[in-house]
């Protein structure tokens, strides 16, 4: 008698275990997906900044002779500085001349999202332009 008062000890001990050990994989895996849920979201707010950016050149409205005018004969430079979307999001703008014949130039938009001076997620677009 005293054989199955143990056998059924141990039966509860390993279950017990077992429930423990699940919760522990459950608890695990939620974090898991909060952290990939917040990297997504950081990055998808990098990319807003970024199109943005796109945005702002575009709205700008500059000419390839402009642009020439304004780089002050470098072949790349900023064209629209660091600029604040928020407390925690900026995009920066940069023109690259390809080719002086064609008039074609290149501009990269770098959205960015950080947390005091940690970038935690950055996001470039890049846009070739042909004047006319």
């Amino acid at each position: 008698m005293s054989n199955r008062k143990g056998m059924t000890l141990l039966v509860v001990l390993v279950m017990a275990a077992l429930i423990g050990l699940s919760a522990m994989m459950l608890f695990s895996s939620a974090n898991l997906e909060t952290m990939i849920a917040g990297n997504k979201r950081r990055t998808n707010q990098a990319k807003l900044a970024a199109i943005s950016g796109v945005n702002h050149f575009v709205a700008l409205g500059l000419s390839y002779n402009q642009l020439k005018n304004i780089s002050n004969n470098q072949n790349r430079f900023v064209v629209v500085p660091r600029t604040l979307l928020g407390q925690k999001t900026y995009y920066e703008v940069e023109i690259t001349f390809l080719n002086a014949i064609d008039k074609t130039y290149l501009i990269k938009s770098q959205g960015v999202y950080y947390k005091g001076n940690k970038i935690l997620s950055s996001y470039p677009i890049r846009a070739a332009f042909t004047a006319k």
